[in-house]
């Protein structure tokens, strides 16, 4: 191409403009450049939740705490569970010692009713008594 010298001081930048703004290639690749938009850098965080706030010292603190209160709760819970096993066990034998009695009182009532027939047989074989 060849342009003359008139055209070329035509289409660069003219002398007497001022200083100029130095506009960016556009960010990320896009095609309007948009350059008065920053660069963009690691965020910054303003607010911070009350719980990383506070120092390490204190929140192992509160959960020593928070730790023991859960053994506490566990003993507890453990406690109760012995006493209504206890009172289990406590029902349990004495259902079976009065099942245990009854079939005693029925086993000696059963053995009575015989021997009292045996008797009034050995009663009905003396001698004396039909004579």
């Amino acid at each position: 191409m060849n342009l003359s010298p008139a055209v070329a001081s035509t289409s660069a930048q003219p002398q007497d403009a001022g200083p100029t703004v130095d506009v960016r290639l556009s960010k990320g690749g896009r095609l309007t450049g948009k350059a008065w938009k920053g660069d963009k850098t690691a965020a910054r965080r303003t607010f911070i939740a009350p719980a990383l706030k506070t120092p390490f010292k204190k929140r192992m603190d509160k959960e020593q705490a928070r730790k023991a209160v859960l053994a506490v709760e566990r003993e507890m819970k453990d406690e109760k569970e012995a006493e209504a096993e206890r009172r289990r066990t406590a029902i349990r034998e004495r259902r079976e010692r009065q099942a245990e009695k009854k079939r005693l009182e029925d086993v000696a009532a059963k053995m009575s009713v015989k021997k009292a027939q045996r008797m009034k047989k050995r009663l009905g074989r003396s001698k004396k008594i039909n004579g």
